[in-house]
């Protein structure tokens, strides 16, 4: 069984906002830590990572990482960076993306250089991604884009946004049943 989840959250959060506090009440104290990441509203790729990486420390078949927009590509970057070999129990990813967004030049420093993220997909025992058909902030079209990269399940949850709290998500219970079939899995 999976003894530790790490989220990373995106831009302009923290680990109190969006569905992070739900999550992290659905398990044993511990269980769950939320990264803070610096700087929020101006954040930088190396600082972003740097951070991850001090709370995750080096990941196992014991770990499953989950990560909300930014901290998405904030977490591929950070497993495109472990020296290997290194395997992780799971990924999960929302609202990800891993190509530039137009709608938010600001954030493109971490997406270049582009991330082979299939060649990672090799280490990660499962992955998953989810999205929703309403998303103003990362496209659809990006998500999914994303999940045929991580050759990963894509959930639609319908008329979530983004997945934030100031859109009245302060929970994902279709993320539950995806973490808790990682969690208890067996590792080959």
């Amino acid at each position: 069984m999976a003894s530790r989840i790490v989220v990373a959250h995106g831009y302009n959060a923290a680990p109190d906002r969006h569905w992070f506090p739900w999550l992290v009440e659905q398990f044993a104290p511990g269980v769950v830590s939320v990264a803070a990441l610096p700087n929020p509203t101006a954040p930088e790729p190396e600082p972003w990572v740097n951070a991850l990486a001090a709370t995750v420390g080096r990941v196992d078949d014991e770990t499953i990482l989950i990560g909300h927009s930014l901290g998405c590509i904030t977490t591929l970057r950070y497993l495109e960076r472990m020296p290997g070999p290194w395997r992780l129990r799971g990924l999960i990813l929302v609202a990800g993306f891993v190509s530039p967004l137009p709608n938010l030049p600001q954030l493109d420093a971490f997406t270049t250089p582009p991330i082979d993220v299939h060649s990672l997909a090799g280490n990660i025992e499962h992955r998953h991604v989810f999205g929703s058909d309403n998303d103003t902030t990362v496209a659809p079209k990006f998500t999914a884009e994303l999940a045929r990269e991580l050759a990963a399940p894509l959930t639609i949850v319908p008329g979530a946004g983004h997945f934030v709290d100031r859109l009245g998500c302060f929970s994902i219970p279709e993320l539950l049943p995806v973490v808790n079939g990682m969690m208890h899995s067996r590792v080959p």
